[in-house]
C-alpha cells in the first residue's frame, strides 16, 4: 500500500504540474505586489518592455444576416521595464468595411487598466472612452488608435478588446512574435465543419502546445434574406460540429532587425488563415481560394492591369517608328524598345502591381509607377510580334510569396518576360540604371509567376547571382609620401548601386565618399570611371591615393587598402532566422608594393587559407616578399548567398577572421648602415 500511495502521489504531482504548464500562469485582472518584481528576461536582455501574456480567441458564430461571421477577443498583460518601453502601450486596431456590400467589422469593447505600485500599494488608472480615437484612412479602412494611460517605468497594464467581423475569408491571423519579448502567447480558434481553411504557419519558434479537438455545436441561424447560408426562412437551429485548435509559444524573444535580412515578416512567428472552400449542409462545396489559371484570367481582364494591354493595341506602334528604323533583328528590337521606355519615362513608385495612371496617360505625362512602365514595355514588344508576358513578384522587403496558394496581397511588383526564339529575357524598365535583361537586386526574392495561359512559376534566387570584384593596388614609398594607384573592377550590382549614387549626388560626391573612408590624412587625385553610361556593363573605378610621411625609421603599412569589410556586420551573438545576402561573392585584392630604398621587411603577416563550413566559402591571404618587393593576394569567396540559422556562428566567425586578418600591418625598418 505504501508503494501504491507513493505512486499515486507522484502521479498526481506530475499531472497537476503538467496541467499548470498548459495554462497561462496568471489570471487577468488579479495582481499582487509580487507581480511587479518581474525583471528583464534572460532570453532577451535588451528588452524595454515584456509581454507577460497575450491570449487571443476567434470563433465563427452566427451573425445577424442569416449566416456566419466571427468574433475575435484579445487579452494582454505587459510590464514596462524602463522608460523606453512605454511605446508598448500604443495600439492600432484596424477595422475593415466591404466595398461592395454591407459586410463590416466592429470593435465592440475596449477595456484597459494601468497598474502602478506606489509605496507598496497598487493604484489603477482606467483607459477612458474619450482616449480612443478613430482615424478614417479610407471608406473601407478605419483605425482605432489609443495609448494606455499613466505608463512609466515599472507599470503593468492590461488590455482587452473584442471585434465582430463578417469577413470569413480574411479570418483574423495571430502574431506570436512581436517587437517585445513575450512569456506566453496563445491563440485558439473554433471553426464549424462547414468552413475549410488553409493554415499558414511560419517562424522558427516551436509550439509549446498545439492541440485540436472536435466538439458538437448547435448554431441558431437568424432569419432574413438569403444571407451566407443561401437560405431564406425563419430562425432555425443547425446541428453540427466544430474544430477547436489551440497554439501556445512560450519565452519568445523579440524580433530584431539584423544585417542581410530581406524582410523580418518572412520569419516572424505567426499563423494566418485563408478560406479554401465552404460546405453547407445539403449543398455542393463552394470553392473560394482561386487557382493560378483563374487568378491570371482575372488579372488579365482587370482594368488596371491586363485591360491596359488591350487598350494599348493600335496606338503604341506609331511611337516606335523612329526608335526601330532599319532594325529587323527581334532581339535588337527588344533592346531598343527597352531602352526607349527606360530612358524616356520616369517611375514615380516601385511598389505596385496595378497601374496608377493608365498607359494612354503615361504616354502623355511620361511618368507612372512600375506597373505603368513595364506594362507599356510589354504592349510595345507585343506590337512588334515579340512574345511578352507580365511577371508578378514580391520585392525582398515586402516578404515572400506562396507558390501553391495565390495570395495576391503578397505581390507588389510587375516585370516583363520576353521570349525570342530560344532565349528568355527578364526586363524591368522602371530603373534608369538597369541594363537589358537585368533585374533590380530586390526582385530576387524567390517565387514569381509568369502570367501566360498556363501560368508558369519562376524562381528568382540570390544564389543564382555572382558578384566578382577585383581590386589592384600598386604602392610606392618615397622620401615625402606613400603613393598608390587603385583600380577596382566592380560586379554588376555594385556597379548599379554606384551609378544610382552618382546619378543622385554626383561623381565628385562619390570620390569624396571614398576619400572619407580613408581618413583626412589621405588625398585622392586622377579619378576616373569607365563604362559609367554603358548600363549593360560593370564599371571600373580608378584613382591615385597619397599620404605624407617624414622619413621615419619604422614604416607601418596597411597592405589591404580596399578591405572586404571594415567591420563585422554580424554583431549579435546568436540568430534565429537565415542570413540572406543579395548575391554570392567572389572578391579579390592584389597588392604590388615596392620596398623603398634603405628599408627592409621587419614584420610580415603570415599567409593563410581557411574555409567556411568546408564548401560554403573560402578565404586566402597569400603574401610574398623579397628585398625589393612585396606581393599580396587576398580573396574572399562565398559559394551561396543564403545561410541557415545553424550556420550563423561559423559565418560570423569567418567574417571576423577575414576582417582581422586584412587589418594586419606590414612593418618596414630602416637599415642601420645601408
Amino acid at each position: 500500500m505504501k508503494i501504491n500511495r507513493l505512486f499515486l502521489c507522484t502521479f498526481l504531482f506530475f499531472s497537476l504540474a503538467s496541467i499548470a504548464q498548459d495554462k497561462l500562469p496568471f489570471k487577468f485582472g488579479k495582481l499582487s505586489p509580487a507581480d511587479f518584481t518581474q525583471g528583464v528576461p534572460a532570453f532577451d536582455t535588451g528588452a524595454h518592455a515584456l509581454v507577460l501574456g497575450d491570449v487571443g480567441v476567434s470563433r465563427i458564430v452566427p451573425n445577424f444576416n442569416g449566416g456566419f461571421g466571427y468574433e475575435f477577443e484579445r487579452r494582454i498583460r505587459v510590464k514596462i521595464l524602463d522608460k523606453n518601453g512605454v511605446d508598448a502601450g500604443k495600439f492600432l486596431i484596424p477595422v475593415y468595411f466591404s466595398k461592395t456590400n454591407d459586410s463590416k467589422e466592429e470593435v465592440k469593447s475596449i477595456k484597459g487598466t494601468t497598474y502602478n505600485l506606489d509605496a507598496g500599494k497598487i493604484t489603477e488608472t482606467k483607459l477612458e472612452n474619450n482616449q480612443v480615437f478613430t482615424e478614417k484612412q479610407s471608406r473601407n479602412y478605419h483605425i482605432k488608435k489609443f495609448s494606455m494611460p499613466a505608463l512609466k517605468e515599472g507599470s503593468i497594464f492590461e488590455l482587452s478588446y473584442r471585434i465582430e467581423s463578417d469577413f470569413l475569408f480574411e479570418f483574423r491571423p495571430w502574431v506570436f512574435q512581436g517587437d517585445y519579448p513575450c512569456l506566453w502567447s496563445e491563440y485558439e480558434i473554433e471553426v464549424p465543419e462547414y468552413y475549410d481553411y488553409v493554415y499558414l504557419s511560419q517562424g522558427f519558434l516551436p509550439y509549446h502546445i498545439s492541440t485540436k479537438k472536435e466538439v458538437p455545436r448547435a448554431y441558431k441561424i437568424r432569419g432574413g434574406d438569403a444571407g451566407t447560408m443561401g437560405l431564406k426562412q425563419n430562425d432555425f437551429t443547425l446541428n453540427g460540429s466544430a474544430m477547436q485548435k489551440r497554439w501556445v509559444i512560450k519565452n519568445i524573444p523579440s524580433l530584431k532587425e539584423e544585417s542581410f535580412t530581406t524582410s523580418l515578416e518572412n520569419y516572424r512567428s505567426k499563423i494566418e488563415f485563408q478560406l479554401s472552400s465552404i460546405r453547407y449542409p445539403n449543398s455542393n462545396p463552394i470553392p473560394i481560394l482561386e487557382d493560378w489559371p483563374k487568378v491570371t484570367e482575372n488579372l488579365m481582364s482587370h482594368q488596371n492591369f491586363g485591360d491596359q494591354l488591350k487598350k494599348a493595341e493600335g496606338y503604341v506602334e506609331e511611337l516606335l517608328v523612329p526608335v526601330l528604323a532599319g532594325i529587323t533583328d527581334p532581339v535588337e528590337k527588344a533592346r531598343r524598345i527597352y531602352a526607349y521606355v527606360r530612358d524616356n519615362y520616369t517611375c514615380t513608385s516601385r511598389g505596385s502591381m496595378y497601374t496608377s495612371t493608365g498607359l494612354k496617360n503615361l504616354i502623355k505625362t511620361k511618368s507612372g509607377n512600375v506597373a505603368d512602365l513595364n506594362l507599356l514595355l510589354i504592349a510595345m514588344l507585343k506590337s512588334q510580334n515579340i512574345e511578352a508576358y507580365p511577371v508578378i513578384l514580391s520585392t525582398r522587403s515586402q516578404g515572400q510569396t506562396h507558390q501553391i496558394y495565390p495570395l495576391m496581397d503578397r505581390f507588389n511588383y510587375v516585370i516583363c518576360a520576353a521570349l525570342i526564339a530560344e532565349s528568355e529575357f527578364l526586363l524591368d524598365a522602371s530603373s534608369p540604371d538597369l541594363g537589358f535583361d537585368k533585374l533590380d537586386i530586390r526582385c530576387y526574392n524567390g517565387h514569381a509567376r509568369v502570367l501566360m495561359k498556363d501560368p508558369v512559376p519562376i524562381y528568382l534566387l540570390a544564389d543564382s547571382l555572382l558578384e566578382r570584384k577585383v581590386t589592384m593596388a600598386t604602392v610606392i614609398v618615397d622620401k615625402d609620401s606613400l603613393k598608390g594607384g587603385i583600380q577596382t573592377n566592380f560586379g554588376y550590382y555594385e556597379s548599379q548601386s554606384r551609378r544610382e549614387y552618382i546619378r543622385e549626388k554626383s561623381e565628385n560626391a562619390y570620390f569624396e565618399q571614398i576619400k572619407t573612408s580613408y581618413g583626412t590624412d589621405y588625398s585622392i587625385t586622377r579619378t576616373h570611371i569607365d563604362s559609367l553610361k554603358k548600363l549593360d556593363l560593370p564599371i571600373k573605378v580608378y584613382y591615385d591615393l597619397a599620404i605624407g610621411r617624414e622619413g621615419e625609421d619604422i614604416i607601418y603599412l596597411d597592405p589591404v587598402l580596399v578591405p572586404f569589410s571594415r567591420e563585422n556586420p554580424f554583431k549579435s551573438t546568436s540568430r534565429m532566422y537565415p542570413v540572406e545576402m543579395p548575391y554570392r561573392i567572389d572578391e579579390t585584392y592584389l597588392l604590388n608594393f615596392e620596398i623603398p630604398e634603405g628599408y627592409k621587411v621587419d614584420e610580415l603577416p603570415k599567409s593563410v587559407k581557411v574555409s567556411l563550413n568546408e564548401s560554403d566559402g573560402s578565404f586566402e591571404y597569400i603574401i610574398n616578399a623579397d628585398a625589393s618587393r612585396i606581393k599580396l593576394r587576398t580573396r574572399v569567396s562565398l559559394a551561396k548567398a543564403s545561410f541557415n540559422p545553424e550556420d550563423y556562428d561559423s559565418l560570423r566567425e569567418f567574417f571576423g577572421f577575414v576582417i582581422k586578418k586584412q587589418a594586419e600591418q606590414i612593418v618596414l625598418k630602416k637599415i642601420a648602415n645601408p
